[in-house]
């Protein structure tokens, strides 16, 4: 759903609705399309958007048709942060990045009061090298990374703030407390915590 294909209307110029039209009719009539065609898109985002909203950020592929970039969008702050591997005009994507039917829709927000979504392009993330095409691979790569970083901060948590029976979120009436197949698990934070 979130791809150029989905809301960008090409006709070609034999095609029976262009005849008999003159240029500017034949821009028109696209452009009207295209118009019709932008809110299936961002009706699309908003559900989504509800769908997960139970999540601090959605990790969003977007492809141009020739192009791929990734969108970190984070609803409750209303920010959209674009990791793209050739740094694309900006303008390309925005129309359709609309959060108004989102909160119209009841999505929870932050700050209410603000009206569009704050957009962090140019973001530092993988490049590909000039003249590749290797963007697809560059996305998926940056969607593993956030992957691995976001279980590594996971399990970081659960062995140091939970397992540890000196950190505030240990239960020691939990699983991970008694039960036997945890016991190296519990040994390793006993024999490193800091008293």
């Amino acid at each position: 759903m979130v791809c150029e294909t989905v809301h960008t209307v090409r006709i070609s110029e034999d095609s029976a609705v262009l005849k008999n039209k003159t240029p500017q009719e034949k821009k028109d009539y696209i452009k009207r399309l295209h118009k019709r065609k932008m809110p299936e898109v961002g009706n699309y985002l908003a559900t989504s958007f509800l769908a997960h909203s139970d999540k601090r950020v959605i990790m969003i592929p977007y492809h141009f048709g020739e192009h791929y970039i990734l969108f970190l969008i984070y609803p409750m702050d209303q920010t959209v942060v674009v990791l793209d591997p050739a740094d694309y005009d900006k303008d390309a994507y925005m129309e359709f990045l609309s959060h108004g039917r989102y909160k119209k829709r009841g999505g929870y927000v932050k700050n209410p009061s603000r009206d569009k979504l704050y957009i962090r392009g140019r973001w530092p993330c993988y490049k590909q090298p000039s003249l590749m095409n290797l963007c697809g691979y560059y996305v998926c790569e940056m969607l593993r990374k956030t992957l691995i970083t976001l279980c590594v901060d996971l399990f970081r948590f659960i062995r140091h703030d939970i397992c540890n029976h000196l950190r505030e979120f240990h239960d020691r009436h939990s699983e991970l407390a008694t039960d036997p197949k945890f016991k190296n698990l519990r040994k390793v934070e006993r024999e490193h915590a800091v008293d």
